[in-house]
């Protein structure tokens, strides 16, 4: 959180942002920090109680009372699962709410232009030339729109003046304009339309901002829940549009969850082998996990928005992968 605030120090000096404001994004942003550090924090926690638990004999003591290891580690597996159902519960419930706040939020600290946020999968946005845009996907990684309407507006009467309509726009660097295909173009009058010209391509000057200007940092599946973005996902894909990686997202709705017990079946077998290491074995134990999961997870992830795995077994394999190594590695620790 504070990196965060020096971070955006800038935006907020130059944009004369109130302390009220930045307090109430840095509210908003917490559940979102937490839900993403959440595993790395049961991991560390594991690791250290029961180091600490190995260093001071405790766990030798229970051994020899006839205790077996693993009635030693099941509240500590109860309490990964309670850990994980609290976070599947509150994306499902709290985190998209307070993700859509604190993007707006974000936009009003860094003097980002006006739009909605109540459904991140309908979205309208000032432009800066007396112009209003209206579009149900971006992709902020190919620079292209599907379903989008362009509304003009006379600056003076802000009656409308011109319409555009297309399934697609791509943003064209050789060109420096969006490039519009299958679509069409109204202007009005006062009283009428003017004129109605359907297209196949076309580029107009008036639509100049380039995709910078509607990008942001809050990922559009962190604004749903898994409900609304399984329906989001259906409705793009019956417009044709290009849903891999929202489905990879909607299979994380599950599996990021799930990965917090899976941190606690890998943390057990490492803590219980420290030995007379302690709590610094634990923590540096912890680092090298979590910089493999890390690794492991992005690849998967990747290779699954490039279509190389399915959805599915790009969300779990890093799950999978590490359940089976923690269940191994604890089935061979001494009870």
């Amino acid at each position: 959180m504070i990196f965060t605030v020096f971070e955006l120090l800038g935006d907020i000096l130059r944009n004369q942002v109130s302390p009220y404001v930045v307090g109430e994004y840095l509210l908003n942003v917490t559940p979102y920090f937490l839900y993403n550090i959440a595993q790395y924090g049961v991991l560390l926690a594991v690791l250290i109680t029961l180091g600490l638990m190995q260093r001071a004999n405790e766990v030798t003591a229970l051994k020899a009372t006839g205790i077996s290891i693993y009635r030693v580690v099941l509240p500590v597996l109860l309490a990964g699962a309670l850990v994980s159902t609290a976070l599947f519960l509150s994306d499902q419930f709290y985190l998209p709410h307070a993700n859509k706040r604190q993007d707006a939020l974000l936009n009003k600290i860094k003097g980002r232009p006006p739009q909605t946020y109540l459904n991140p999968y309908r979205k309208w946005i000032f432009g800066q030339h007396s112009t209003i845009y209206y579009y149900q996907i971006f992709d902020s990684e190919k620079n292209q729109f599907g379903d989008l309407s362009v509304f003009q507006f006379n600056p003076t009467t802000f009656q409308l003046v011109n319409r555009v309509y297309a399934d697609h726009a791509q943003w064209e660097e050789k060109l420096n304009r969006w490039v519009f295909t299958q679509g069409w173009q109204r202007s009005f009058s006062e009283s009428a339309i003017q004129e109605y010209r359907p297209f196949d391509v076309s580029t107009f000057t008036a639509v100049s901002e380039p995709p910078s200007y509607f990008k942001k940092e809050v990922k559009q599946s962190l604004e749903m829940n898994y409900e609304q973005l399984s329906r989001y996902i259906h409705d793009l894909q019956q417009s044709g549009f290009e849903v891999v990686r929202l489905k990879v997202q909607l299979q994380k709705k599950i599996a990021f969850p799930v990965i917090t017990f899976v941190m606690v079946i890998i943390a057990i077998p490492f803590a219980l082998s420290a030995g007379k290491r302690g709590a610094v074995a634990g923590v540096a134990t912890a680092i090298g996990i979590a910089v493999i999961y890390s690794v492991v997870s992005g690849l998967f992830e990747a290779m699954g928005n490039i279509s190389q795995l399915p959805p599915v077994l790009a969300a779990w394999s890093p799950d999978v992968i590490f359940a089976l190594v923690g269940g191994y590695l604890i089935l061979k620790v001494p009870t």
